[in-house]
């Protein structure tokens, strides 16, 4: 798996093939639908744009190091029945800026954008595949990004999703002249695997069952990692508490002074 890598082809363009239902592996030209959660589709580059703004790169003082965020980032062999393949350039992470209508809704859609009211220093990440579940139809993608903050900015963050997420159940954006509407619902949570824990679903109705995924945000200090996950068979996934819970404790190990 150390050479396997998110291919862009796959994260970018939708409904280009298709996920090995035996195997769980990515084929050439995968169906971005049915592996890669909607919210990250729709902030990425998708329809061309060539005119979106590059992500952030702050490296403010004090961030955890990109080496040190890579090598905190999930492995093969942290979670039984994990299979990670880390991306192979940022642009497969997140997507441009987008203005969320109604503007209380901006913390959510920040949550996968490059340029978010609260940028990240540094941030790393991959796609996650568990295979946990007996039922093969269980088996749940996971989209996962890492990050570093600013001291402070990460709960900051944090606070502002969990404020949005009491308000907003829908709210619409605009990229390349195509409008779409998403519809959040807020999901508990069990004790958090970091200091914070917030997770929620998101849709987009005009897709079905296929245009609907689970996103779950762990704040652990100054670091964050957010996942978006799917189940094979579209059913609405759930993120198995082992996965968090090990990348919380890397984090902190991660954000220790060397």
């Amino acid at each position: 798996m150390r050479n396997r890598r998110i291919r862009a082809v796959s994260r970018l363009l939708a409904g280009s093939g298709q996920v090995d239902g035996r195997t769980g592996a990515v084929k050439a030209g995968a169906a971005v639908a049915a592996l890669v959660p909607v919210l990250a589709l729709t902030a990425a580059c998708g329809g061309g744009d060539k005119k979106a703004p590059a992500p952030q790169d702050v490296r403010a003082s004090g961030a955890v190091s990109t080496a040190k965020l890579t090598q905190a980032l999930l492995t093969d062999g942290d979670v039984d029945h994990v299979q990670v393949l880390p991306a192979g350039s940022k642009t497969q992470l997140l997507g441009g800026e987008q203005q969320a209508v109604p503007g209380s809704c901006e913390p959510i859609a920040d949550q996968w954008s490059s340029r978010p009211k609260h940028p990240r220093q540094v941030y790393v990440g991959a796609m996650l595949t568990d295979t946990a579940d007996k039922d093969k139809n269980a088996k749940t993608i996971s989209l996962t990004v890492v990050a570093t903050y600013k001291k402070g900015e990460a709960k900051q963050a944090v606070d502002e999703l969990a404020a949005a997420l009491r308000t907003c159940t829908s709210y619409r954006t605009t990229r390349n002249g195509v409008t779409t509407t998403f519809r959040v619902k807020a999901v508990p949570q069990p004790s958090p695997a970091g200091d914070q824990q917030l997770a929620y679903t998101i849709a987009d109705p005009s897709k079905g069952d296929a245009g609907r995924a689970l996103v779950t945000v762990v704040r652990v200090g100054d670091t964050t990692a957010a996942y978006e996950s799917v189940r094979a068979d579209h059913k609405l996934a759930t993120l198995r508490a082992a996965i968090p819970a090990k990348q919380a404790e890397k984090l902190r190990k991660a954000a220790e002074k060397d």
